[in-house]
C-alpha cells in the first residue's frame, strides 16, 4: 500500500474516532509521545522531550535545519493524545501542528497549517526506530 493511500486511510480512522469517541481515559500516558518523529513526505522532524504530566514537554523541530519552537502542549481530546506545536522563525511565523497520537501504528497524524502562505496539509510522523 502506498505512502499517500495509508495516511489517507489513518487520518480518516483517526478523525473518525475523534468524532465519535468517548470521554479520555482516566490514566493516560502524555509520554507515549516521546521519542523521534520523521515525517513521511520530507526531511522534517520533530523530537518530543521530557514529558510532563500537565502536558508540558520540551519539542524541536528540524528542517533539516532548526526550526523555533514558540509553543507546545500535549493533551488529550476525545480519548486521543494531542500534540500542538506552534513555529516563530523566519518563513515560519504562526504556522502549526495539530498531531494526534494513533497507538496501533505507532503515528502521528494530523494537520501542518504553513501560515505564511495560509495553507494547511495533512501530515504522518512515524517514530525513528531506536
Amino acid at each position: 500500500m502506498g505512502v499517500k493511500k495509508m495516511m489517507l486511510l489513518l487520518a480518516v480512522f483517526l478523525f473518525t474516532t475523534v468524532m465519535f469517541s468517548g470521554s479520555v481515559p482516566a490514566a493516560v500516558k502524555l509520554n507515549i509521545i516521546a521519542g523521534e518523529w520523521q515525517r513521511t513526505d520530507g526531511n522534517y522532524l520533530i523530537k518530543v522531550s521530557d514529558v510532563q504530566a500537565d502536558g508540558q514537554a520540551r519539542v524541536q523541530y528540524f528542517n533539516p535545519r532548526p526550526i523555533h519552537v514558540a509553543e507546545a502542549a500535549i493533551s488529550t481530546q476525545k480519548g486521543l493524545i494531542k500534540l500542538f506545536v506552534r513555529f516563530q522563525d523566519k518563513g515560519y511565523e504562526g504556522s502549526t501542528y495539530d498531531l494526534y497520537y494513533y497507538a496501533e501504528k505507532d503515528a502521528l497524524v494530523g494537520f501542518y497549517h504553513q501560515a505564511v502562505m495560509d495553507r494547511t496539509y495533512e501530515v504522518f510522523f512515524l517514530r525513528k526506530t531506536r
